[in-house]
């Protein structure tokens, strides 16, 4: 499997896995707005209503190289909830995925 199919593979498996803490925080209307930079995903906001008068949560991503090394999740107050790394070998093939909760 390719370099992007195995990370395309382990994050939509992370981004999955928080979906559950993402759903008890969104309402049924919630609004989201994606940020690309450079042609990636940079960030991800999401508020409660299309008004962004209530912001929910924002995930920034950050690459080294073209390669995807951290997601940031906070929270609506701009509190870190949780931290993922990705960690690449000499090949650039990912290696680890470590996740640090707040």
């Amino acid at each position: 499997m390719s370099i992007l199919g195995q990370i395309g593979a382990k994050v939509g498996t992370e981004i999955s896995s928080l979906s559950g803490r993402v759903s008890a925080l969104e309402s049924s209307d919630s609004y989201s707005e994606t940020t690309y930079t450079n042609g990636v995903v940079s960030q991800i906001t999401t508020w409660s209503t299309s008004s962004k008068s209530n912001l929910l949560q924002t995930k920034v991503f950050t690459y080294t190289n073209g390669l995807l090394t951290q997601i940031l999740v906070t929270d609506g107050s701009n509190a870190t909830e949780l931290t993922q790394t990705f960690t690449y070998d000499s090949e650039e093939n990912l290696e680890s995925i470590t996740k640090d909760y707040a």
